[in-house]
């Protein structure tokens, strides 16, 4: 469930709406942000636009927080819910038991594309406000090393059929790239006419994720280092 405006209220900066109506509103308002996220990103966003779609005046949001960036860190907590939800059905043991390293890691790096493309709009703009705002950074960090964590300890549970000599280092790896690969291909941290070209080459993206999980599984199951 997403986190509530009284809740908000001790971790956002946000002044908690006393009766159930001013809740309403201000849920409506949270909504409408991330919705106008997801369409425009963050260059786009502004309050005059939410308040417009959402009917709650300008005047009635500014009794709530004192300013936009108290309206979008308080919009990130409530996505960062449903993100960690999404998240941590994604890396439950028990959705993978069973299965081995071969067909986990290919199956378990498209399906966190597909959860990165769903959700990338809002996420990269939150990601590119957490450049200029510490608090937006933080709590961004907090979702993302947990998705590690997850991710990571999937793999390792799996030890026996990985090769690397260093297992840790070698899925930890693996994350770290296959996230700045998807991060850089959807546009998440960066303007979109920035990104490098998710549909350049063949196949674009789906050859992308395609060879991503291939060369993830291929260096898990390497048993040298060079240079070592």
């Amino acid at each position: 469930m997403p986190t509530s405006p009284k809740s908000l209220a001790k971790s956002s900066g946000v002044r908690a709406p006393k009766q159930e109506r001013s809740q309403r509103s201000f849920e409506l308002v949270l909504d409408t942000t991330l919705e106008l996220l997801a369409e425009k990103g963050y260059q786009g966003f502004s309050l005059t636009e939410v308040s417009r779609r959402s009917k709650v005046s300008v005047g009635a949001i500014y009794t709530r927080v004192d300013g936009k960036d108290d309206v979008l860190r308080a919009a990130q907590e409530r996505f960062q819910d449903v993100m960690r939800a999404e998240q941590r059905e994604l890396v439950r043991g028990d959705r993978w038991q069973g299965m081995p390293l071969a067909r986990v890691l290919p199956e378990l790096v498209g399906k966190f594309a597909q959860l990165l493309e769903r959700r990338g709009k809002v996420l990269g703009a939150f990601m590119q406000l957490g450049a200029v705002d510490e608090t937006v950074a933080r709590v961004g960090k907090a979702g993302y090393f947990e998705l590690r964590d997850g991710f990571t300890a999937l793999l390792l549970d799996r030890r026996d059929e990985i090769h690397h000599p260093d297992p840790e280092r070698a899925v930890s790896s693996c994350f770290v790239t296959v996230y700045a690969t998807l991060a850089r291909a959807l546009a998440l941290d960066v303007a979109a006419e920035a990104a490098e070209a998710a549909g350049g080459g063949s196949g674009g993206l789906s050859a992308l994720i395609e060879d991503l999980g291939g060369m993830a599984l291929s260096f898990l199951r390497c048993d040298e280092l060079s240079g070592g």
